[in-house]
């Protein structure tokens, strides 16, 4: 029988409708945030969404007006009911700009589904310029037949002169009735929410679009004018970031304990990709922090109520002034702050301290494309450059806000139980309310006038004043609420430290064990090898798993020293010179990667130490060079390692963008880094191993650094008694 042909098309059911609705859109409020955004794409200069007599589920309506363009006949046919339509991202490519500038928002053609997932039954009037009014009426229901096909359901679109837009007025009204869940208030408060949070609060970027929310039933909830809580922050930070990483920011501290401050800079971001710089594939944009300390008095004195910052907190991310969902919804950590809160509750500000505003582009951002359900976007490479340089520069601001944040009083580091502290706390909480107001207390004086602190004088050598007994327990509460925070923090910096000493013991006993396995592989292969020469498939077989086992062998080699980590008692004569060169051999991929030249210098020395220990000070100092001279536009990297026997030291140093002035007293400190990525542990470890040494890591002084690198340039110092030249045994 001869070979036969057929032409045959996809013919999708109509129930495809219904199935895209449903999971396309997430929720009522993302569905209603896709309808204003279209009526943003259609040019208007509002769009109004009523929500009507929710009381009663018969009645209930939903609708949507914008003062747009419209759609004609032909718009409607081929483009609203032409699912996944792309003439809105050929646009967008095009640059094809509207009347009023704008961009479309919109890219996937998947709007008109927002309908399909908040009601069961649409009237659509719209009506554009120089034409008749167009209604259009759907009943979705007629979708969910299963053996009915897409093309047979018939819709009928009627032409009449205009009844709702008169006088030349244009634009698209759509009512939508049968709702598919009941509206109670939770669910309007969300709305309500979303709406007044989707247009970004700064005045240099807004845009000549309003939106305006009705609902007789909860009027409150009408206002969706941008928050003015923004200029009321203890911390502001502004940046321009540029795809090379260039950040050119200020910060501003007006909290009402410290002196006012502010700064302004360039730096210069890294990617943290431990890769030779390139250019961040989402473009430019601007980053806008504003930050709170959440003590109830500050608060206060900000005017500001915790409950109002946690309506608006969280870091959001705009594109052309309108924002991206669910960035700084509550409970997304898209950047992870909550997380890192929890390892460093002292180093690190929280989603919920923080109003944050990430605006974007999209004509310098076209890699950052919407996913197909609306929730977020596509995390590319665009998106994941983007998130990594919004964090390096909420590292930057932190650094600011470290130095600037009123510090605790100190507290008796006397073991005082964090429970012990938790019961004293609730016993002064139950105090303070039945503390009267009408009971004077005198105490010292609180610090002057300035706002700048100052620690109090002792009793008896101030001036004193009078407060009621009310405020005096209510002080007291926080108080004991800042001791409280301080043993909790220094807890889990413990149990961190404890973690890590163990993940150390676990790499430890690995390393051993592999070698010790690989050495007994190795010998029963030499023993398999001997026994099959006779069988050339066997042999070469077995030559492919010897050099598998050579090359193992060879990566862990590197390792070696780590196995005696720890181990006090091996103290030993320590050539600097191999401890260097195993150093760098350690980082030999990331250094390649980035294109750093290396060199060792100088002569070299023995010390009486522990050669593990040596040299995971200099693997550390090593990899920090290594990443750093990779980030922005430096062609010169350079890495030296300067042995110096004279004066008992080595000098690491490097050409990349040096020490930032404002971290270089914490830099020994744990939990103080500008990497996105990093934990700021690297060097405070590496100087807790010199200390146990008997060493010193410090910054170089600026006689010791080497004139040709102007980079960051580190010393491990060593005792005279513990040092000498190479062969030389009269130390």
């Amino acid at each position: 029988m001869p070979e036969r042909s057929h032409t045959v098309a996809f013919r999708p059911r109509a129930r495809l409708v219904s199935i895209l609705g449903e999971h396309l859109i997430s929720d009522q409020a993302v569905g209603l945030v896709e309808l204003v955004k279209n009526a943003y794409d259609a040019d208007a200069t509002e769009a109004v969404v009523e929500l009507k007599d929710l009381a009663d589920p018969e009645l209930a309506s939903i609708v949507v007006a914008d003062n747009g363009t419209g759609m004609t006949l032909d718009d409607l046919m081929t483009k609203w009911l032409s699912p996944a339509v792309d003439h809105k991202d050929h646009k967008k490519r095009q640059g094809e700009r509207t009347a009023r500038g704008r961009l479309p928002i919109g890219e996937k053609g998947v709007g008109r589904f927002a309908v399909h997932h908040l009601g069961r039954h649409l009237s659509m009037v719209t009506k554009a310029a120089d034409g008749d009014e167009l209604l259009l009426e759907i009943d979705w229901d007629r979708f969910d037949a299963g053996e009915t096909f897409l093309d047979g359901l018939a819709l009928t679109v009627v032409e009449r002169p205009p009844q709702l837009f008169r006088e030349g007025s244009t634009g698209t009204r759509l009512e939508i009735t049968r709702l598919r869940v009941p509206w109670n208030e939770k669910l309007v408060r969300k709305v309500h929410r979303t709406l007044r949070r989707l247009q970004s609060p700064l005045q240099e970027n807004a845009t000549d679009f309003r939106v305006r929310l009705l609902c007789p039933e909860f009027p409150e909830l009408q206002d969706t004018d941008p928050t003015d809580i923004l200029a009321r922050a203890h911390y502001e930070f502004r940046a321009v970031i540029e795809p090379d990483g260039e950040c050119d920011y200020e910060y501003i501290c007006r909290h009402p304990a410290v002196a006012p401050r502010t700064r302004s800079g360039t730096d210069t971001l890294s990617l943290g990709d431990g890769r030779v710089s390139r250019s961040a594939e989402c473009g430019p944009f601007w980053l806008n922090l504003y930050v709170w300390d959440r003590t109830g008095d500050y608060l206060q004195k900000a005017g500001i109520s915790r409950n109002e910052l946690d309506a608006h907190c969280g870091v959001s991310l705009f594109r052309d002034g309108l924002r991206v969902l669910p960035y700084g919804e509550p409970g997304d950590d898209w950047l992870l702050l909550d997380q890192e809160r929890v390892q460093a509750p002292a180093k690190r500000i929280s989603n919920n301290q923080v109003i944050g505003l990430v605006s974007v582009d999209q004509a310098t951002s076209l890699q950052l494309r919407d996913k197909t359900d609306r929730q977020g976007l596509v995390e590319n490479q665009a998106f994941q450059d983007l998130r990594t340089l919004v964090r390096t520069a909420i590292r930057l601001f932190t650094v600011h806000w470290l130095a600037d944040r009123p510090p605790r009083k100190e507290q008796r580091r006397d073991g005082t139980p964090t429970g012990d502290i938790d019961a004293a706390r609730a016993l002064a909480s139950a105090i303070s309310k039945t503390a009267r107001d009408d009971v004077p207390v005198r105490r010292p004086k609180s610090p002057a006038a300035d706002n700048a602190y100052r620690p109090e004088p002792p009793p008896g050598n101030c001036d004193e004043e009078t407060i009621t007994q009310r405020q005096a327990a209510e002080e007291l509460v926080t108080e004991l609420d800042g001791v409280s925070a301080a043993l909790r923090e220094e807890q889990r910096q413990q149990d961190i430290m404890r973690q890590l000493a163990a993940t150390g013991l676990a790499a430890e006993r690995v390393v051993h064990e592999f070698g010790r396995q690989v050495a007994a592989a190795t010998l029963h292969l030499e023993q398999l090898e001997r026994l099959s020469r006779t069988d050339a498939a066997a042999g070469g077989s077995l030559s492919a798993v010897a050099t598998c086992l050579r090359t193992l062998r060879n990566e862990f080699r590197v390792l070696a020293p780590y196995e005696t980590a720890g181990r006090a008692d091996r103290m030993r004569p320590t050539s600097i010179l191999d401890a260097a060169k195993l150093a760098l051999l350690l980082n030999e991929r990331i250094l390649t990667s980035a294109d750093v030249r290396t060199s060792i210098r100088g002569e070299d020395f023995e010390v009486r130490s522990r050669p593990a220990a040596v040299v995971q000070i200099l693997d550390n100092l090593i990899h920090n060079a290594s990443h750093w001279l990779s980030v922005g536009g430096n062609n010169d990297r350079r890495l030296a390692i300067v042995l110096r026997g004279d004066a008992g030291h080595v000098l690491v140093a490097d050409s990349g963008p040096g020490i930032h002035p404002e971290i270089r007293n914490q830099l020994f400190e744990p939990f103080s880094t500008l990497k996105a990525e990093g934990t700021g542990l690297g060097l405070f470890v590496s100087a807790e191993l010199a200390d146990s040494l008997g060493c010193t890591l410090r910054l170089a002084y600026p006689d010791e650094r080497c004139p040709d690198f102007a980079g960051a340039a580190f010393a491990l110092e060593f005792p005279k008694s513990e040092h000498r030249r190479k062969g030389d045994s009269s130390g």
